[in-house]
């Protein structure tokens, strides 16, 4: 029997914005039968990188909810979102299911760290999306540059700042989640 393929892409989605989207929708429509959204539970790099004030995981992942397209689901993992452990986990729980990863370009350049940690993602298939300013060169082995593509200028940092500014939002983000957003109230306070 034949495995279903799944690629899990995992992320803060701190909102999901339309970028999120179109990256699913070509990966489901090119490449594999699912893609499972994993909304990061724990952040890894929380300090690092500021993100240990992010909405709370449950309004990301209601408005992941008002996003899905076909063949796109909410796949939970309540632990630090590392991607080795990610993509064991969810081997374990599903043996009958292939898994890959989708990332942005901007990893392309950090990909050794990711090797270096874990070898073993060697053996697994990346789909990697154009990110702005991130061109899709020095792809490893393992890697699908996903060329056909539009680049994804769009960030969730770019919606979150666009919010305190009061700017429009409706070229980044699907009008339900703008709706969720300005609902809750999220994203109003500078972080």
């Amino acid at each position: 029997m034949k495995k279903k393929q799944v690629a899990l892409f995992g992320g803060a989605f701190d909102p999901p914005h339309k970028g999120h989207s179109q990256v699913a929708t070509v990966v489901t429509q090119d490449f594999i039968d699912e893609v499972w959204f994993v909304p990061v539970f724990k952040h890894p790099w929380a300090a690092k990188y500021g993100k240990e004030v992010m909405a709370p995981y449950e309004d990301r992942k209601a408005m992941l909810e008002l996003i899905l397209g076909k063949n796109q689901k909410i796949a939970e993992y309540k632990e630090v979102g590392y991607t080795y452990p990610t993509l064991q986990y969810f081997e374990e729980k599903y043996p009958d299911t292939h898994f890959s990863w989708i990332m942005g370009s901007e990893y392309i350049s950090r990909f050794d760290a990711f090797l270096e940690g874990h070898p073993q993602l060697a053996n697994y298939t990346f789909y990697m999306y154009p990110r702005k300013g991130y061109p899709l060169d020095n792809l490893f082995p393992n890697m699908v540059g996903l060329f056909g593509m539009t680049e994804v200028a769009v960030s969730s940092t770019l919606v979150r700042d666009t919010v305190l500014s009061g700017a429009d939002l409706d070229a980044f983000v699907e009008p339900a989640v703008l709706e969720y957003i300005h609902e809750h109230a999220l994203y109003t306070q500078t972080r």
